[in-house]
């Protein structure tokens, strides 16, 4: 039998006190006296040496028990948990939890949840750091500390801009700018390049360089360089987007050497990955080649990847397809199977839909068909390898491009003949819902009243906003929609709005003249991407191309 997860974290605490026992007596007494910023200090600097390390924070640890502050205890597991491995730092975030309840001081409570939060964050557990952070919130707004209030703020604004709340995390950023302006100069300018960044996700590459200019401005004033260098670097992004490559890339390999004195290897990457992409623009493919090989050795060296650096292993493909160097296309194709496995698991809800240019199953296909002709490279002459190479490549292209075409056209004609169920319950549905029927039945009643009604269009609905309406909490609504329709609560709205958007393109020929934008909005979409993603997970076609087909098909049914 699992133990309990209080069990857990008292056993943690037991082992920890014991593992004090087998330090030398006499380190133990000579750390025994030492304060506690020492002792931070040492923790801080012998990171790079963790058996040094370790005994450092035990003494911390320790010193704090004996002295019976839970605020220093609470720390000395933070400490811990800075400094760990991503399951080991979880279960010091649980005993730091735990040690703050002791303390019954909203505050400490309030601040321990939110490191908690942080440290999921970090690891890229987003639904359970936004959970904490909301655990921590009313601990923090009753303990009247600005500070926290703001931190908090600051982090869950962070959240918002993973999620692509755009709008949302301006209005938190903004908020904690006015805050910080006065209170803490590297907060204030962590704000700035914050807002900078959301607005350059938002495509307001204008703002987004007004950050960049405040933020200059007020590390002159505050005389404070410390993101000297990020500004820097998120001015020569925008700049990209801009298209003034020139000026991205004198700006991006100016940042680079900061950058990597402070240990930051994503932002190394995603500089490289920037300055290859304006070399690539420029034509200067050879050039751009080494920056986008950076990206590759980032995920080698650090695990590092995120979904727009992928494109690097995309240009790599075709750049050495185009020069015949197949054993290179090859590696790369491996290196881009090893870059979805790793999105897929730290990007799932931002990456499961998002539009490439290879997919998986036809990337491992390619890799099979370049394997085969390599294969052959022992046993015939270098000219027949090369036509066949060519041969293989072309029939590679041709049949991808026949098989996107076919099952396009197959997809568009099954949308047009038998529209998708947009909401009625399955009959087969597992039996394991542990909700009592009655309540269910209920739930399910009253969200076929909130289906029919089209309040799916509502671009602000929430879980919290859909349970108000159906009577009920946020995880009753997420279960019973997993439960009988097999979705997540997003994925049954967007399939609600898309099927929406399919039924007015059949039936209304005005509708089929709007751009993505203006579909996008007629569905409560909040940004055109969103849209994009949510109309090919739906279909699997893209809905410029049904847009297109539906509007060929009607103007020929008119014609005749």
């Amino acid at each position: 039998m699992a133990f309990s997860r209080v069990s857990i974290i008292l056993l943690h605490c037991i082992i920890t006190l014991t593992s004090q026992k087998s330090l030398g007596a006499s380190v133990h007494d000579s750390l025994q006296k030492k304060d506690f910023k020492y002792l931070f200090t040492m923790i801080s600097s012998s990171k790079d040496k963790p058996a040094e390390q370790k005994i450092y924070l035990q003494a911390f640890l320790a010193n704090a028990k004996a002295a019976k502050d839970w605020e220093l205890i609470v720390n000395g597991y933070k400490n811990y948990a800075d400094y760990a491995d991503e399951d080991v730092a979880i279960t010091y975030t649980d005993s730091m939890v735990y040690a703050a309840k002791q303390s019954r001081d909203d505050k400490l409570i309030g601040s321990a949840y939110l490191s908690k939060g942080i440290a999921y964050y970090v690891f890229k557990r987003h639904e359970l750091a936004l959970e904490n952070y909301l655990t921590a919130k009313p601990y923090i707004e009753r303990s009247a500390d600005e500070y926290l209030k703001y931190k908090l703020i600051y982090n869950i604004a962070h959240e918002k801009y993973y999620l692509g709340k755009n709008a949302e995390a301006i209005r938190l950023f903004n908020a904690c700018l006015h805050y910080f302006k006065d209170t803490n100069p590297r907060a204030y300018l962590n704000t700035l390049h914050s807002l900078g960044l959301v607005y350059n996700k938002a495509g307001d590459y204008g703002k987004s360089l007004d950050m960049v200019r405040q933020g200059n401005a007020a590390a002159k004033t505050l005389n404070n360089h410390s993101m000297d260098a990020y500004f820097l670097h998120l001015e020569g992004i925008n700049e990209y987007f801009r298209e003034n490559y020139a000026s991205a890339i004198e700006h991006l390999k100016e940042s680079i050497p900061e950058i990597k004195d402070n240990k930051d290897h994503g932002n190394v990457a995603v500089a490289n990955f920037y300055i290859g992409k304006s070399l690539w623009d420029l034509k200067k493919y050879r050039e751009g080649v080494p920056y986008l090989k950076q990206v590759d050795q980032a995920l080698i060296d650090n695990d590092y990847i995120r979904p727009d650096l992928r494109e690097s292993f995309e240009l790599l493909i075709d750049f050495y397809k185009d020069k015949g160097e197949l054993k290179k296309v090859l590696y790369y194709v491996d290196r881009l199977l090893v870059a979805d496995s790793i999105l897929t698991t730290t990007h799932d809800k931002l990456y499961d839909n998002i539009h490439v240019n290879y997919d998986t199953v036809e990337l491992r296909q390619e890799k099979k068909n370049i394997e085969a002709q390599l294969s052959q490279e022992m046993t015939y002459r270098k000219l027949l390898i090369f036509g066949s190479v060519c041969l293989a490549i072309i029939i590679i292209v041709l049949t991808i491009a026949l098989y996107r075409h076919r099952r396009r056209n197959r997809i568009f004609r099954e949308l047009m003949e038998n529209k998708k169920p947009t909401g009625k319950p399955v009959s087969d549905a597992p039996k394991e819902l542990l909700i009592p029927q009655e309540k269910a039945d209920k739930i399910l009643s009253r969200l076929e009243k909130w289906r029919q009604s089209m309040r799916y269009l509502d671009p602000n609905i929430t879980r919290a906003s859909m349970a108000v309406y159906l009577e009920t909490n946020v995880h009753y609504v997420s279960d019973v929609i997993l439960h009988y329709y097999g979705k997540s609560f997003t994925e049954y709205i967007n399939d609600l709005k898309i099927d929406y958007i399919i039924d007015q393109l059949k039936t209304d020929k005005h509708k089929r003249m709007f751009t993505h934008e203006a579909l996008a909005k007629e569905a409560g979409f909040g940004t055109t991407q969103s849209f994009v993603i949510a109309f090919k997970a739906r279909t699997g076609i893209s809905p410029n191309f049904f847009s297109a087909k539906i509007r060929k098909e009607m103007n020929e049914k008119e014609i005749q």
